[in-house]
This record gives C-alpha cells, structure tokens and sequence, in this order.
C-alpha cells in the first residue's frame, strides 16, 4: 500500500477519472478511493440517490431521465456543490461523472477556487474502440439489454469522447496533470498505471 496522500488543506488532492463506457472506470475509481483515501464522488451514483431518496433535485432529475433527456448543466453543478465540501473532508476527493462538459469544469474551478482548490490531477483510461465495443455488447447479451446495440453503442463512444476530449484541452491548458492510461489488460495491470501516476502527482 501506497498509502494515502498528506492531509493538510494546502496539499489535498482533487483528481478527476475519465474512462469511457467499458473501460473499467468504477472499478479503478473502487481501488483508487481504497488505497488512497480520496473520496469517490460520483455524480451518476448520487444523482440515482437522489432519486430514491424523492429529495427535490432528485425528483427533478427523475423527471428528466425518465424522459430520456440529459440532466442540464446547472441541475449537476447544484449536486456537485452540495456534496463536494463534505467530500473534500480528508485526503482530498476523486470526481467521476464530473465534469462532462467544458461548461461543467468551468463551475468546478469557480467552486474549488473559492476554497483556495484547483484541480491537481486527471485521469483518462484508455482502451481501443473495438475492444469497448465487444465487451459492451457482451454485457448486453448477458445482462439482457436488447437496446444496447452495435451502433448505439458507437454513437455513445463518439459524444463521449467529442465531449471528453473538450474538457481534457480545458484542463492541459491550465497546466493539470493529465494521464493517459492504458486501461488494457487486467485491472491489476491497469490500477499499477494509474498508481504510479497519482504518486507523481501528490509529490
């Protein structure tokens, strides 16, 4: 064990986890948050307690996807708000679903900024198109998801990756550290990689 990064406010690690459907990202986000002590924040995870839960945002937000439609910007960053002080608690926070869109990271550096924060480091898994569209399409046969097709699958990579791609320039810009990470091979194989470059970053 690597053990998790210092604990004063001055040297909290707030890191982003980027990684396209099938790549194995909450898993990694899993490892990360267990080894490291980082909070895992992740917006899909809350916004789907939120639902049950019947709290206002989440019966907005309940009405939205039932509708089939994207939660809107402003409807996340209110979430984000919320919990990211709490989240911010200890070693530091790994945000995943969060930020999508160059709009999105935006708030987030206004909100970390405001607490003396920035973003320190991003992570981006990695995996051949081809590769992702297998596995997905295996899950869909075994998990029954007859909606989950060959193109849908493909259309699904495409916006993740045009909107992905907006916020990794956003951030490079700036100076963060960005990590591409092979996400190939085994996920002991993968977490070793992503190891390595969260010690680096934290130094």
């Amino acid at each position: 064990m690597v053990g998790p990064p210092p604990q004063d406010t001055a040297t909290r690690l707030i890191g982003i986890i980027f990684g396209p459907p099938g790549s194995g990202k909450g898993t990694q986000a899993a490892r990360i948050e267990a080894e490291f002590n980082l909070k895992h924040l992740s917006t899909g995870e809350i916004l789907r307690a939120e639902v049950a839960r019947g709290t206002p945002i989440g019966k907005e937000a309940g009405r939205i996807m039932a509708a089939g439609d994207l939660v809107p910007d402003k409807l996340i960053v209110d979430i984000v708000r919320g919990r990211l002080p709490e989240a911010e608690a200890g070693a530091g926070v790994l945000l995943d679903g969060f930020p999508r869109t160059v709009r999105q990271a935006q708030a987030l550096d206004a909100m970390l900024a405001e607490e003396g924060h920035r973003v320190d480091l991003v992570i981006a898994l990695e995996v051949p198109e081809g590769d992702l569209i297998e596995r997905l399409l295996h899950r869909a046969k075994v998990e029954g998801r007859a909606d989950d097709t060959r193109k849908a699958i493909t259309e699904r990579m495409h916006e993740y990756h045009k909107l992905t791609e907006a916020v990794l320039d956003h951030y490079a810009r700036q100076g963060v550290a960005l990590e591409r990470i092979n996400g190939t091979g085994t996920p002991e194989q993968v977490f070793d990689r992503i190891r390595r470059a969260i010690v680096i970053s934290s130094r």
